[in-house]
């Protein structure tokens, strides 16, 4: 990652000039003309967007204007705020979440069943499955090993939790096996809407996971696809029915009328 100082600034003199922009949403026409020039490879991850003021005074348009496209495009993950002397707003370095989020809250809201991230898991990894055994490398089947090993370390110290994203290393690692960029990303973020719902009902993660991911890394190694497919979809499928379950659970105790606190005996 670049250091903050030391990335480049896009001001007036080198940078993307922004033209004056006439709409009646002018954050939205302030959003698109960033998202373009990212997109065609002026603004690269890394770089300095030029100050509120400046940027004001390029599209023509009010500092409010602005603050509330760099708002928006920082929820979105393509821009990040960094503070201090060399601080401002940064194209994003790292992944964007956005996608995640948005399914999180959808399922959040009951708009989709978790059955369909789950079905979209599965045929996701094991698309990243039948890759991996094409493409993958022995130093990559030894890393997901070695973090198999860790997790199973983590357990016996009673280590274990839902509530770090280091659980889904496992499916990132295997997603990477891959050498394509889009699955990784695709991967990623469903495995961290999983997690993430699963930490709300149970802070600690089942330990036959590791048991299933040392079966699924055997079949990678001897390039199975199809045993390794399976395998891992019957464990996505229980981790799908425990979800479900749980979320019942809940949910009834939610509504389960409560009884009166006793009154202790006066006297």
């Amino acid at each position: 990652m670049p250091d903050s100082k030391d990335a480049p600034a896009l001001a007036t003199t080198g940078g993307p000039m922004f033209q004056p922009v006439r709409t009646r949403r002018t954050f939205e026409a302030v959003c698109d003309e960033i998202r373009r020039q990212i997109s065609n490879g002026t603004l690269q991850p890394g770089h300095r967007l030029p100050g509120e003021r400046e940027l004001a005074e390029q599209f023509d348009i009010s500092r409010s204007g602005v603050r509330e496209a760099l708002r928006s495009l920082e929820v979105a993950g393509l821009v990040e705020a960094r503070t201090g002397v060399h601080g401002g707003f940064f194209i994003n370095t790292r992944q964007p979440e956005g996608l995640a989020q948005a399914v999180r809250d959808m399922v959040s809201l009951g708009q989709i069943p978790t059955t369909s991230v789950t079905e979209a898991r599965i045929e996701l990894t094991c698309v990243a499955i039948r890759l991996a055994c094409q493409r993958a490398t022995d130093a990559e089947f030894d890393a997901i090993e070695a973090d198999i090993d860790f997790h199973a370390a983590l357990f016996r110290e009673g280590g274990g939790s839902r509530n770090t994203r280091s659980v889904g290393e496992f499916y990132r690692l295997l997603a990477r096996a891959t050498h394509n960029d889009v699955i990784v990303m695709l991967v990623d973020a469903l495995s961290e809407i999983v997690r993430s719902l699963l930490a709300r009902i149970d802070p600690k993660p089942r330990e036959d996971i590791i048991q299933v991911r040392r079966k699924v890394l055997r079949h990678l190694r001897a390039r199975d696809a199809d045993k390794a497919c399976a395998a891992m979809a019957e464990h996505l499928n229980n981790l799908n029915d425990y979800l479900e379950e749980q979320s019942r659970a809940r949910a009834a105790a939610a509504a389960a009328p409560r009884r009166p606190a006793r009154r202790a005996p006066r006297g």
